[in-house]
């Protein structure tokens, strides 16, 4: 009866996954949408060349996310609800893979590096690429903080190893690693792939791409790391539950803030542009 019921649930599933794909696919771009990621100042006309790339590149990001998001959250009901009993959001006593959080932000990430593969398809016939040294990748220190608190989990974790807390925090934080390093990857591939040359409306716009992908997948990054410190803050209050009452509430806090961030860095490498923008042009 119980595998019936996750089989249920795993075709509700991607039946209203489908729907909301649909959905997600079919939203049209806006001119402030197009104008912010070509550059140009609110409401400002853009031209349609550019435009039109523009707009193909945004819907082509939105519609792999969103199936990558959604198979992500698709997977964690399924892996809470037959293994764990249940499905956490941030961070729960279960396994960051029945988080639906957790699972989202990497099939996001995911469904990021796929959208940006099309570009190392080789094209037909002959191609000109620039020569000159890569300019350097935006929000580097949004990818050095997330280092960081990944290495940090990685150490926390493998101390509560040694401590015998068991090896969940381990497991955590090398589930961690593995979205991380989809980041860093799909990152290298924004930042090193071919630039054209000649038509400098061309290049400009490529920056401009070049630019919101490196920026938004260092958001998704951070996002990521956060996520892994959180379910290690978690294993740790698990693992300590005599810990005095101050580093209990320290710990709360230090979740919650790490939700926050990480509602808050999804938010802002979504690719639309800011609310404030589409505010204006309004």
């Amino acid at each position: 009866m119980g595998s019936f019921r996750v089989l249920l649930l795993a075709v509700l599933l991607v039946l209203g996954g489908l729907l909301l794909v649909r959905r997600l696919a079919s939203a049209r771009v806006t001119s402030a949408d197009v104008s912010w990621l070509a550059g140009a100042a609110p409401g400002a006309p853009v031209p349609d060349d550019e435009a039109h790339v523009a707009a193909r590149y945004l819907a082509r990001h939105r519609r792999h996310r969103s199936v990558g998001g959604l198979l992500g959250v698709a997977l964690a009901v399924v892996v809470g609800v037959r293994w764990y009993q249940s499905v956490g959001f941030g961070f729960s006593q279960g396994s960051p893979l029945a988080d639906v959080l957790f699972c989202g932000v990497a099939g996001v990430l995911v469904g990021a590096l796929l959208a940006e593969t099309y570009r190392l398809r080789p094209a037909a016939g002959a191609r000109t690429a620039s020569l000159e040294p890569h300019a350097p990748a935006p929000h580097a220190g949004t990818v050095l903080a997330a280092r960081v608190v990944l290495a940090a989990s990685l150490v926390a974790g493998a101390a509560l190893l040694v401590t015998g807390a068991g090896a969940a925090a381990v497991t955590s934080a090398a589930a961690g690693a593995l979205v991380v390093g989809v980041a860093e990857l799909t990152r290298r591939r924004v930042v090193d792939r071919r630039r054209p040359a000649g038509d400098a409306r061309v290049v400009r716009l490529d920056r401009r791409l070049r630019g919101f992908a490196a920026s938004s997948v260092a958001r998704l990054e951070l996002a990521a790391a956060v996520l892994t410190a959180t379910w290690v803050l978690a294993w740790w209050r698990a693992a300590t539950p005599q810990a005095p009452v101050v580093l209990d509430v320290l710990a709360t806090a230090g979740g919650l803030t790490g939700f926050v961030a990480v509602v808050v860095l999804l938010v802002r490498a979504a690719p639309r542009a800011p609310r404030r923008l589409r505010s204006a042009v309004a």
